[in-house]
Order: structure tokens, then C-alpha cells, then sequence
């Protein structure tokens, strides 16, 4: 999941959700405006292509950096 969630599928979804909870947020008003910011965080990881579930697996972050860049040494 993480492996799609950081590729491009995962980043188009992302920005097409922030998208949806925008306009949602917009067009039905009232307490429906808390969206917008969380839509707008989403649009934001979209287009930096950063998935910020990534943080919550430090140790896929690890691996990923190994498997990239073989002579980057990670203390555990």
C-alpha cells in the first residue's frame, strides 16, 4: 500500500480527494468549511509527492533508502 501510496497512483489520489473535500466543503457551507484545510493538505502532498503515511514506517523509509543508495548506512 505504501508502495502505491508514494507513486504516482497514490499521488493522483490523493490530489483528486483533496479536490472532492474542497468543493464538498465549499458548496455545502456550515460546518462543512473543517474540510477545505484537510483537502488542501491533501492537494498539497499530491503535488510535492510526499505520502505522509510514510512517517508513521520509519522502517519502510529505511529500506527504501538502502535499496536506492546501497552505501547509505542507517544506525538502527
Amino acid at each position: 500500500m505504501l508502495d502505491f501510496m508514494s507513486g504516482t497512483g497514490g499521488r493522483l489520489v490523493r490530489a483528486t480527494f483533496g479536490i472532492l473535500l474542497v468543493i464538498s466543503g465549499v458548496s455545502m457551507g456550515g460546518w462543512y468549511w473543517l474540510l477545505v484545510p484537510m483537502g488542501l493538505f491533501m492537494i498539497g502532498t499530491g503535488v510535492m509527492n510526499y505520502c505522509p503515511a510514510v512517517l508513521a514506517f520509519p522502517q519502510y523509509k529505511a529500506e527504501k533508502l538502502t535499496d536506492k543508495y546501497p552505501t547509505y548506512k542507517l544506525k538502527k
